[in-house]
């Protein structure tokens, strides 16, 4: 998928004569680099969205190596104050959107209530037979028909997550005659009168692969974030299953919880 980006840049980001006399020789250079940038990011002078300089640039305006400049963009970059795209260079990161996977809300309605845009592309869909795995998880028959969906989500145009949907056929056997780049929840209402709601969801750290990798314009091995979910219907029948890989910049998990303290 290849996003097209306004790209604003940075009029105003060397390092002035003062500031760098005050910097403290006992503090790394990469870490100097670091803080000088982030400081900008956090006073809002480097809006979201800004490229950095060149690599090249940076290294000569901060009389450093690239080297070091490199590990000083990565520093940032864990810290969620940076992203890279390949071919394209360094940004600031906009701000992390805030996801509950336990809520019965569609990913653009939590987008809206957050005053943000969300998009879908679909990547792929086709009707496959069940496979041992696919069985277990959907408690359906070894080939038995089952939907596959991919997708990629985005969030004001910037691609934050590929979803990989499994949907037993027989609930809803027309339902690749539909948009799918809508709410898979509203359309399953709507057409299939199965209200969903989540339930046995695990996450985890994980690597994004060549797949996913590609499909959010990083480089393979870029850490992420793996999301699975169980959907039921109102029955309390798996009708669903999701998998989902986020960029591990994009996301703040929020799940709220209540109960009693003993």
């Amino acid at each position: 998928m290849n996003e097209i980006w306004t790209i604003p840049q940075i009029s105003n980001w060397s390092i002035s004569d003062q500031g760098r006399k005050s910097w403290d020789r006992k503090i790394p250079y990469y870490m100097r680099f670091r803080d000088h940038f982030a400081a900008m990011i956090e006073a809002g002078t480097l809006a979201q969205g800004v490229k950095l300089p060149p690599e090249r640039a940076l290294a000569e305006e901060f009389s450093i190596t690239r080297m070091t400049v490199r590990q000083a963009l990565m520093r940032m970059e864990a810290e969620g104050l940076i992203f890279r795209e390949e071919r394209r260079g360094w940004f600031v990161s906009p701000p992390r959107v805030r996801y509950d996977p336990t809520a019965n809300i569609g990913f653009t309605e939590s987008m809206a209530e957050q005053g943000r845009t969300a998009g879908t592309t679909v990547l792929s869909s086709q009707r496959v037979a069940a496979s041992q795995w696919e069985s277990t998880h959907l408690e359906c028959a070894v080939g038995e028909p089952v939907f596959v969906i991919s997708r990629v989500r985005t969030v004001d145009e910037r691609a934050v997550l590929v979803e990989k949907i499994r949907v037993k056929a027989n609930r809803c056997p027309d339902l690749l005659a539909h948009p799918l780049d809508q709410s898979m929840t509203g359309l399953m209402a709507r057409e299939f009168d199965i209200i969903e709601h989540r339930a046995r969801i695990n996450m985890r750290p994980a690597a994004l692969s060549e797949v996913p990798a590609k499909a959010l314009g990083v480089a393979v091995g870029t850490p992420g974030l793996f999301l699975s979910r169980i959907i039921l219907d109102q029955f309390n029948e798996v009708v669903e299953l999701d998998e989902e890989f986020w960029r591990h910049d994009a996301i703040d998990v929020c799940i709220s919880a209540t109960g009693r303290k003993d």
